[in-house]
Formats: C-alpha cells, structure tokens, sequence
C-alpha cells in the first residue's frame, strides 16, 4: 500500500477523543486521505476507545505503548488507516455523565499531551515522521503538541461551518450576540449573524445557555485559531450546502471537504467498528420485508440518555402511528433504566429494537421512509447522503442548530417541539411523522428537496466534486 512506505508523501495523525460521534468523521476522513491523495494516515485514539474497537489488539490490561512500531496496522478492515492509542487519563474509559467536565478536559489535556507527544516522537524513530497533526474538538492542545515538535497542526471541525459562525461570532459578541444570550432572552428571540438564516434562541448550541467548561474549550479554539493569519480549517460539510456562512467569514480558509462519511460498508476480521456491539438480529432481513419508503427509523446517537419520561413518549407515540418502526435503543441509553427492559421484553407488531445497528446500512435500504433523530451532525450528515427526510428531537450541543438547518434552510425535515418539561410527546411525534411521511404536498416537498440534497452531495464526493478538489488542493498545499 503506498501509504504503508517510508518517506511516502505525508504522514498524517488524526487525533480524537473517546466517543464514537468523533471518532465516525475522523475514521472517514482518515480513509479520504489515504484513498484521494495516497497519503499515510494514522489514527490516533484513547486507549479506552481503541480497546473497544479492537478488542483483540491489545492486551486487556497495561498501558498503552507509545511505539510506532508496535501499533496495529489497519486493524479495521479498510486496508489503508493505521490505528495508533494514546493514553488520555481514563484507560478504562469515562461517560461525561460521570465525570465532571473540568476534571476530563484538564486530566485529557495533561495526560494526553504527554503521551501523544511520545507516540508522535517513536513514529519519527521508527521513519515514519508525521508530516500533520489534524485534530477534533477538545483537543486544541494537540495543536500546542505539534507546534513543539514543528509539524503543521490544523483543526478538523465536525460540525457544520453555520455552528463554527456561531461561536465565532458568540466569542466576538458580534452586534451585542453574547450580550443577549447573557441577558437570557426569550426562545423566539431573533438573531440574525451573516450568513446565516434567522435563528431564535432556542436555536443556538445548549452550551451557550451559561459559563461551562465545553464552552470554554471552544472558546480556545478561537483563540488557538487566532495565532495565524486566515488560518485553515478543514470542514465536514459541502460548500453548495453552507455556500452563504462560508463566503461570510472570511477571517478563516473554511476549506469544505464533506460530507464526510462512509457509503461504503467494509466489513470487518478483527473486531468491532464502533465501540457499541452491533445486533446479531436479522434487522436487515427484517427491512427488506417491508414496503418501500415505509418504515421509520428511530435512533439517537451514541452519548444521549433520554429520561424515562421520554422514552414512553417514544415507544406511545410510535406503536399509535400504525407505521413499521426500527428503534435503536441500547439499554444503557438512559440512568434509570426504568421501562427500556419491557420495550425490549414485549416488542411490538409493526416495531424491532435492536441494541446497535450499522445506520449507513439502515439509511441506504429502500424500506426507510424517515429518520427520526436527535440531529447530531453525523447522523444528520448521513441522512443527507441517503436522502432520508427527518424529524428532529433535538437535545443538546449543536443539535438545535442542525435542526434549525435542516427545516428551514434545507427544507429536508422539520423539528419537532418539548413541552415545558423538555419531553416531546406521542402527539407530537405521531404529528411529525404524519407531515414528513403522509401524502400532502409538505411531505411530498421535504421527499423532493430530500432527493435533491442527496444528489448535490454525492457530487461535491465524487472524484471531481467540490470536496474531493478541496481536500487534494490541502495536501498538495501543505
């Protein structure tokens, strides 16, 4: 494999934190590097994560070997990306609902930068010198790594560049934004920032709402970002999807290289490819049983817990629709634990709940008919690429804002609203999945944009497309 050889082109490490909702775009992108530009391409995890993704690679105990040598190569299956762990102070793993979040952020950024400082410094050892360091959110302290070992180091953002404006434009308070976001207005509050459509309040990322230490790590990107003139930014979006936003922050190269996920389905031989067990169930067979464009896909990520309350509304408001169902419900999705048991024990006639499933799988198959989902970029992302419409149940991060896009920008969905006890109702998801799947010229609008969408996205991925272009044009310029 070219990427395999010494003194090969360039080297990349993506480095990412221990949650499956970064490690998805960073796995992607590694591939797109090394399949557009032949470079070599390592990814970089914690060892709690990569323990999970490759069981069998490493022993189930000890520390993680910083050597280059030693680290597994494409373990994945892919045949292309190299997997290297670092350690980020919690080897056996940690849920941010049971860390507090000043004490992940400073024990990831102590430790991590040691360790990563190591790995990057044995795979110069070994001659295979990393020639750039990407990185994901959180870990702006992998740029200060690189800088002190003089490689070029540039963040991946993996949302779209509407919520990058956003917090550009929050930490500039732009036109008094901070201000009015401090002086807690009402949710139907208008602002309006350049480029970007009308957003209300409850439209904004949820860290924004008070002081909190994610909040203060984005704002250290920023920061880091402001120590070069229009510095580069690697994008998971494509620029006919967010052309406005991208033209109107030109303080940044915003270069767009998405969507970017993975069509394609490479099966694996040496474990898991996400660190949630897939269902051994026939959930495939199952589809393929069904009508085409009938049946509602139910999933909401891999770090949202939704309260019991919730989940009744849920499994009510889906068995009264009367349309086929496939939920994704992992029986640790939630603290409580109260009611999953017995959704997963007494099943129903229309529906299957699996534990885990393989969503491009799911979303690519003739029988889906909508996605109902939490609206996290990679979800929404795929669901764009599959041309799959959408009822968002928004809860928290950016979610907010991918809904806002995705119902009023790109007309492919619509939100769905909580009541004052942050709960959407069976009434209100029967409504959604009445207007997005039923046969008035609203769903038959959201099936046409939906389709047009999936088309504009597939060519910015083709071989000449906007983003394949963009993302050779950034290697050949590094």
């Amino acid at each position: 494999m070219a990427n395999n050889h010494h003194g090969q082109g360039h080297h990349f490490l993506l480095v990412t934190i221990a949650a499956q909702g970064q490690i998805n775009p960073a796995r992607h992108l590694a591939r797109r590097l090394a399949r557009i530009a032949g470079a070599r391409v390592t990814l970089a995890t914690p060892l709690s994560s990569h323990r999970q993704l490759f069981p069998e690679s490493l022993a189930a105990a000890g520390e993680p070997d910083d050597s280059a040598e030693e680290a597994p190569l494409n373990p994945d299956g892919s045949g292309i990306v190299a997997y290297a762990p670092y350690s980020d102070g919690f080897d056996e793993g940690a849920h941010m609902d049971n860390v507090e979040a000043d004490l992940l952020i400073g024990r990831l950024k102590s430790v991590g930068s040691r360790t990563l400082a190591a790995l990057v410094s044995n795979f110069a050892e070994q001659g295979y010198p990393i020639t750039c360091v990407l990185h994901t959110i959180l870990l702006t302290w992998a740029a200060d790594v690189a800088r002190d070992l003089g490689i070029p180091a540039i963040h991946y953002w993996i949302q779209p560049a509407s919520v990058f404006a956003i917090y550009y434009h929050y930490f500039q308070d732009h036109q008094g934004f901070a201000s009015a976001i401090a002086e807690e207005k009402d949710a139907s509050y208008s602002i309006e920032l350049p480029g970007l459509l009308t957003l209300r309040m409850k439209d904004l990322p949820s860290i924004m709402s008070k002081p909190n230490p994610f909040l203060s790590s984005h704002e250290e990107i920023f920061r880091d970002l402001a120590k070069y003139e229009k510095p580069k930014v690697l994008v998971n979006t494509f620029y006919e999807l967010e052309a406005s936003v991208i033209d109107e922050t030109p303080e940044f190269e915003l270069i767009t290289i998405g969507p970017v996920v993975d069509k394609s389905f490479v099966p694996t031989t040496t474990g898991s490819k996400d660190l949630f067990k897939e269902d051994a169930g026939d959930y495939m067979e199952w589809l393929d049983a069904q009508e085409e464009r009938s049946v509602v896909y139910v999933a909401f990520g891999s770090l949202t817990r939704l309260t019991g309350r919730q989940v009744e509304e849920l499994d009510r408001g889906l068995k009264e629709s009367g349309r086929p169902y496939l939920w994704v419900l992992r029986k640790d999705s939630r603290p409580e634990g109260v009611g999953v048991e017995r959704i997963w024990e007494e099943g129903s006639g229309k529906g299957k709940v699996v534990e885990w499933c393989s969503q491009v799988k799911v979303l690519g198959h003739k029988a889906l008919g909508c996605f109902v989902t939490h609206g996290g970029w990679n979800s929404t992302s795929e669901a764009l690429v599959s041309g799959v419409p959408m009822v968002m149940l928004p809860q928290w991060i950016e979610q907010a804002t991918n809904a806002r896009l995705v119902e009023a920008a790109w007309g492919i969905g619509l939100r769905v609203e909580a009541g004052e006890d942050k709960v959407v109702d069976a009434g209100e998801l029967s409504r959604g999945l009445d207007v997005v799947m039923g046969e008035g010229e609203m769903a038959k609008e959201i099936r046409r944009k939906a389709e047009e969408w999936k088309e504009k996205a597939r060519a910015a991925l083709a071989e000449d497309g906007s983003s394949s272009k963009n993302l050779k044009a950034f290697v050949n310029g590094l």
